[in-house]
């Protein structure tokens, strides 16, 4: 398989120079901005148009893409722009406003392609064409900003489901860490989008596609997010760990770009979508008893006690009987459940859709990646134990 990475990263500066630098680079003038409305009112983001304005860079912000958007949102945004084709798409948010603007993208360059035809089986003829695509990434985690794959809702059987597919030609050219955008972050969306992060790092690491590069980044991501998420809840070194958690989130997006993730995100799309829960909160419930049913995989357990070994041994972590310990440490010092009751979830309406989850999920494109095959009983089984 090839590997797909950005072509740039630019880590600790600020994201008006570097779109100034991209702008000289490729005599772009004419910028579409996509984000949504809570960032739009930011002071980052406010001044980041400003300063973009007064270097003559003309300026349009789409700022209409909701929290959990459907493949419809791309059709949206080629509306808006109106035949005026920009020459850098600037995505600036989370993982659902850069997955909603790599299809924009390629709905703009390819108007023939339907979005359920996109896969990383096919050709876009999208390399290196105008518009780019750069992500400013707002949050620690979905490590979107580095992959080449969209999570968007679709309508199935009348119903919302959450779609995941990809293409290597969709992967931003560049990815920009400014943590000038993470400051304002809300502490518990600050937790579970790392804690996304690192679950892209977990299950790449034992996907049935990793290999010794993506398994490398995996690793090194992982670390940084165990040793930095606690820190970046207090104040002293605050900054220095914000950083750091922004550069786990794109080494985990080019890890799972290049490996694939599993059980847990085959679990958590459809728990989310139903539900309404957050992907971050959905991943990080799931987590921990995903990685208890991979332990029976010989190749997985060897996996996972590399990195318990490396996070005691390296990382003077204290020493725990399994990876899923470590895991649970974690939750336990920055205030994260592992399960649904805790978040409102009412039991007879999580039991009504029980099976439903089971369905989706086993149909879910992410579950071929896992490493232990998992059956019907396998996945209700675990979604009795998230309760």
């Amino acid at each position: 398989m090839p590997y797909a990475f950005p072509r740039r990263i630019s880590y600790n500066e600020g994201a008006v120079d570097e779109l100034l630098n991209l702008s000289e680079m490729h005599d772009a003038k004419n910028f579409l901005i996509l984000t949504d409305e809570v960032i739009k009112g930011t002071q980052a983001f406010i001044k980041l148009v400003n300063e973009l304005e007064k270097k003559g860079i003309r300026v349009r912000v789409f700022f209409n893409i909701p929290k959990e958007p459907s493949i419809e949102i791309a059709d949206e945004i080629v509306k808006f722009i109106n035949n005026d084709i920009p020459d850098l798409i600037v995505a600036v948010g989370g993982g659902s406003v850069i997955d909603a603007s790599k299809l924009a993208r390629v709905k703009i360059l390819r108007p023939d392609v339907k979005s359920e035809d996109i896969s990383p089986f096919v050709s876009l003829h999208l390399e290196n064409k105008k518009p780019l695509l750069v992500a400013v990434p707002t949050t620690p985690g979905t490590g979107s900003d580095a992959s080449f794959a969209f999570v968007l809702k679709i309508k199935e059987d009348n119903k919302e489901v959450k779609y995941a597919t990809g293409n290597y030609e969709l992967v931003p050219y560049e990815s920009i860490l400014d943590i000038e955008f993470l400051k304002t972050l809300p502490t518990k969306q600050l937790i579970i989008t790392a804690i996304d992060g690192l679950a892209n790092d977990i299950e790449g690491l034992v996907a049935v596609n990793s290999n010794p590069l993506s398994d490398g980044l995996a690793i090194q991501s992982a670390r940084m997010f165990f040793k930095h998420l606690p820190k970046a809840l207090s104040d002293k070194d605050r900054d220095e760990a914000l950083s750091n958690l922004h550069l786990a989130s794109t080494i985990s997006g080019i890890a799972f770009s290049n490996s694939g993730v599993g059980l847990t995100h085959a679990i958590a799309h459809p728990l989310g979508s139903i539900f309404n829960i957050p992907h971050g909160l959905a991943v990080a419930i799931v987590m921990p008893y995903v990685v208890e049913f991979n332990y029976e995989d010989k190749a997985a357990k060897e996996k996972y006690d590399m990195l318990k070994d490396i996070l005691e041994k390296v990382d003077k972590f204290e020493e725990r009987r399994d990876l899923k310990e470590h895991l649970l440490d974690l939750y336990s010092k920055v205030g994260q459940t592992t399960h649904l009751r805790d978040i409102g979830i009412s039991e007879e309406a999580y039991r009504s859709r029980i099976d439903d989850i089971v369905e989706l999920a086993l149909k879910d494109a992410d579950l071929p990646f896992n490493p232990r095959p998992a059956s019907y009983e396998d996945i209700k089984n675990i979604l009795n134990k998230i309760y």
